[in-house]
């Protein structure tokens, strides 16, 4: 899925008018790709910068480990020459320029994105410059905003970091991407507890701070038998469609999930039952989920 991302100009106390950008929006992604054209390819105009991303082109899909040496404009994977492998299309000099919605294969007009845009950014990337005052000189700030639900159901932009441009301080990412406490992380646990690598366990589960979903399962009880969960698996109506699966007959929205035997044998069978309340195993199914951070033993649910 992509995350969706504002880059603006600030207008006023809270107030924000800029362009919309569709990939890898999270502050890892735009936000250190903004901090290093800045630093590096406009050679600290900012005002250069935001003439470019903002008023020369109206929607960006993605400006993420592109090379701004290149003319922006859109690339259509799906128009690649007959041949080419999409490992190949990605090395070409056309893919590899910053993709923007209004030049190339796209023309779209684009929109203003503000403070009040319903246009699903999970994050904003505000820039304002503070003139010079008596002895203070003049300071260039980025602010990296996320959206946060309030006492009234509404949603508001909420502060996660300040960048000075001109401070040689290093930029704490994880904290501005995360929360001091993981907070706001969505991230697998393992990206922040590397032993955990190999399991899918989300962090705000592994913190004890959420209830498990089925995609934290690291095996399933079948029948009386342990077998591991491989992390893949899809809808049964939509596999039964498919003549790789010979599928008898389910209930609709039963989650399928490719499993390993202790043999090493790898089966396709069902593993929960989803509905309008949620997930829930499936008849003769037990989950099983790894240790947390605040229980060392492995949980059971079925």
């Amino acid at each position: 899925m992509s995350t969706n991302g504002i880059i603006a100009r600030s207008t006023g106390e809270g107030t924000f008018a800029g362009r919309y950008h569709h990939w890898d929006s999270y502050p890892s992604g735009l936000g250190v790709a903004l901090v290093e054209l800045y630093r590096g390819h406009f050679k600290l105009d900012v005002d250069r910068m935001l003439q470019m991303l903002l008023d020369e082109h109206t929607s960006w899909s993605t400006i993420v480990h592109k090379d701004f040496k290149l003319k922006p404009g859109y690339t259509n994977v799906a128009q690649r020459p007959e041949g080419l492998s999409i490992e190949e299309f990605q090395n070409q000099p056309l893919n590899r320029r910053p993709q923007c919605h209004c030049h190339g294969a796209r023309h779209e007009e684009g929109f203003v994105a503000d403070e009040k845009s319903d246009c699903g950014a999970e994050w904003a990337y505000v820039f304002e410059t503070i003139p010079a005052h008596d002895d203070r000189p003049e300071q260039k700030l980025l602010h990296v905003l996320f959206p946060e639900k309030n006492q009234s159901g509404e949603y508001a932009w909420k502060d996660a970091g300040r960048i000075d441009f001109d401070s040689e301080d290093k930029i704490d990412w994880v904290t501005i991407e995360c929360g001091e406490n993981f907070e706001r992380c969505h991230h697998y646990a393992w990206v922040h507890f590397p032993q955990l690598k190999g399991t899918d366990i989300g962090i705000q589960q592994f913190l004890g701070r959420a209830p498990f979903r089925l995609s934290d399962a690291i095996g399933f009880i079948v029948n009386g038998k342990r077998v591991k969960a491989t992390g893949s698996g899809g809808n049964s109506d939509y596999l039964r469609r498919s003549c790789r699966f010979n599928l008898p007959p389910l209930p609709p929205d039963t989650w399928v999930a490719t499993v390993v035997y202790g043999n090493g044998k790898r089966a396709d069978v069902p593993v929960a039952l989803r509905g309008p309340e949620g997930e829930k195993p499936f008849p003769g199914v037990k989950w099983i989920f790894p240790p947390t951070l605040v229980n060392p033993k492995e949980t059971v649910q079925g």
